[in-house]
């Protein structure tokens, strides 16, 4: 749903998005793989992990924050933006999971190492795919917030007040069974 909104605020309504898309971008997409490539271990991966999880906690603070502060439209974006790492937060709960299989399957073990390493790449698969997503669905935050748009079922469980305009309604789908 399209509404009309000022140019200032529809910037501002680009910041959540923005922030995660450079969390993911930083952390997940450059800082995790390469980690892999210089062999540093375990280590590697819970840095950017423990930085991303900081951000995801900024998100979901300033979307409270925003509420008592800031105009509708943009609460609403950061709402959008708050949900959305919650797809996130999935990916990294399966890739730890398999990460946790992976060190009792591992245990006791004398090729432990070898196992290990191989499994734990294989853990990284989701929360990589996750990103990709993650990235995606920001990617088109931000050109809602630009066009002064939001997501129909975000408009439905954070209706606008009373005062600001729709631009343009949705379009009711006609299914071919009225005369």
């Amino acid at each position: 749903m399209q509404f009309e909104v000022d140019e200032g605020i529809r910037k501002k309504a680009k910041s959540p998005h923005e922030l995660f898309m450079l969390t993911l971008l930083g952390f997940n997409l450059l800082a995790a793989p390469a980690s892999i490539a210089l062999n540093v271990g375990l280590i590697g991966l819970l840095i950017p992990l423990v930085l991303t999880l900081c951000v995801v906690a900024f998100i979901w603070i300033r979307a409270g924050w925003a509420l008592d502060h800031d105009p509708w439209f943009q609460v609403a974006h950061w709402k959008l933006a708050a949900s959305r790492t919650k797809i996130l937060l999935i990916g990294y709960t399966i890739s730890a999971v398999i990460i946790g299989f992976a060190f009792l399957a591992t245990s006791g073990s004398d090729k432990a190492g070898i196992m290990m390493v191989a499994l734990t790449r294989v853990a990284i698969v989701p929360s990589l795919l996750v990103v990709m997503v993650c990235f995606v669905l920001e990617s088109s935050g931000i050109l809602m917030a630009g066009k002064g748009e939001l997501p129909n079922r975000m408009v439905k469980k954070f209706p606008p007040p009373d005062d600001v305009v729709v631009k343009e309604e949705p379009v009711a789908v006609n299914s071919g069974n009225e005369d």
